[in-house]
């Protein structure tokens, strides 16, 4: 009986071990309308929900550098909660490290998250981003070239304290220029709650928004999905993979399941995931 006893602990354990640092890839073949030439089967990894503090499993981290280094990613993008809420600085954090090795490996964008911006100073979190070489989109747009020919719009929106009081149109805080305004459009954008509202403005509607916060729902229901998620409550309806806007098919929004935790240190049936989307 202590022997039956014994091994489940060390089985509950292993599913614990696998469950929390057993990364899985998860891979998309997207056709995006109007796509240029030349960003037709480029590769972008999507990373989300890092939630890097001081005493995370370092080899961890360099597990995910490690994983997207051998994707050959021609793009990363990182759609928030790169780092935990709470903490007074970022010393001891790999945050410095992981964007400089990102951007090391492939132009790097990142977007922040609800944990970004309750996190030590906004001022070191930006300062860190930039002379890491990576770029920080805060309500802004930035047109991704390959052979000096524009490609695609990149958009990024900025994580807000107060999510009762948001701009309408969303993106209204976003400018592009008319050269923007005809190119197709991701937008990076932590929260994916939102997907209909990112659709309001005609002119800025993403052709593909990539998103997480989720944690896909923390702990997975077969057959039922995420079990929980902030900002959508028990059994949330966007929770991990990818969906499709209603009322234009040709635009959708893929959900990471994310690869840290924040408050709730347990992945259930939800192992932490790197996104590769190939654009066709």
């Amino acid at each position: 009986m202590v022997w039956i006893v014994v091994g489940l602990i060390l089985a509950l354990l292993i599913y614990l071990y696998i469950q929390n640092y057993l990364i899985e890839t998860t891979a998309y073949t997207l056709t995006i309308p109007k796509l240029k030439e030349n960003m037709k089967g480029k590769k972008v990894v999507h990373l989300s929900d890092l939630h890097l503090k001081p005493r995370i499993n370092k080899s961890f981290v360099e597990t995910i550098l490690n994983k997207t280094e051998d994707l050959h990613p021609d793009y990363i993008l990182i759609t928030g909660d790169l780092v935990q809420a709470g903490l007074e600085d970022f010393v001891g954090t790999p945050l410095r490290h992981f964007v400089e090795e990102c951007a090391k490996i492939a132009p790097t964008y990142v977007a922040t998250g609800n944990h970004d911006i309750a996190s030590g100073s906004f001022d070191d979190f930006m300062f860190i981003i930039k002379t890491a070489k990576a770029h920080l989109l805060l309500d802004d747009a930035v047109i991704l070239y390959h052979e000096d020919e524009p490609g695609l719009v990149l958009m990024g929106l900025a994580e807000r304290q107060n999510q009762f009081n948001l701009p309408k149109p969303l993106l209204s805080s976003i400018e592009l220029t008319e050269e923007m305004e005809e190119l197709p459009k991701i937008l990076m954008a932590h929260r994916p709650e939102h997907f209909e509202r990112y659709m309001d403005d005609k002119t800025k509607a993403p052709a593909l928004v990539l998103s997480g916060h989720t944690h896909a729902g923390q702990g997975r229901i077969p057959f039922l999905g995420g079990l929980y998620s902030p900002g959508q409550g028990f059994l949330p309806k966007y929770d991990y993979g990818i969906f499709t806007y209603s009322e234009d098919r040709s635009k959708r929004m893929i959900v990471s399941r994310g690869l840290g935790n924040s408050s709730f240190p347990l992945r259930i049936n939800n192992r932490p995931e790197i996104g590769v989307i190939t654009l066709n």
